[in-house]
């Protein structure tokens, strides 16, 4: 026969006051956090906002491919979606009918509209395009 073994409790108190919830798990310990879920919708709408932007050819991943949110089953190239206080990394392909400046302050502006927080824009291209009419 063998014996098992007993569980060993611990009857300290646990302490008041600010740091009562260090190490131990609990329903804030998710505050701020975001889930794949969250993280998905939160980068779809991003990508949809930069998208819609009139200068905006296209989204841009980088050369590797970097800049992307990797999401269940798929990665969405061109937005970059970390965790709460780390910047949000947009890609993009821009036409050059309009100043890149002004361009990338209205991207970060749109960005920060949907997720507060600090935005970094890559302006992976530039695309001159043929007037209009400028047919063969």
């Amino acid at each position: 026969m063998t014996a098992r073994p007993t569980p060993v409790t611990d009857a300290r108190p646990v302490p008041d006051g600010p740091d009562d919830t260090a190490g131990r798990a609990g329903p804030d310990d998710t505050a701020g956090r975001t889930g794949p879920d969250d993280t998905a919708a939160l980068a779809t709408e991003l990508a949809r906002v930069v998208a819609a932007h009139p200068a905006v050819v296209r989204l841009d991943g980088g050369a590797f491919g970097a800049v992307a949110t990797y999401l269940p089953g798929r990665r969405l190239l061109g937005v970059r979606v970390g965790a709460p206080g780390e910047p949000v990394e947009v890609g993009v392909v821009l036409r050059a009918d309009r100043p890149i400046p002004q361009t990338v302050a209205e991207l970060r502006e749109a960005v920060s509209a949907v997720r507060p927080g600090p935005v970094d824009v890559t302006v992976a291209d530039v695309v001159v395009e043929p007037p209009r009419g400028a047919g063969r």
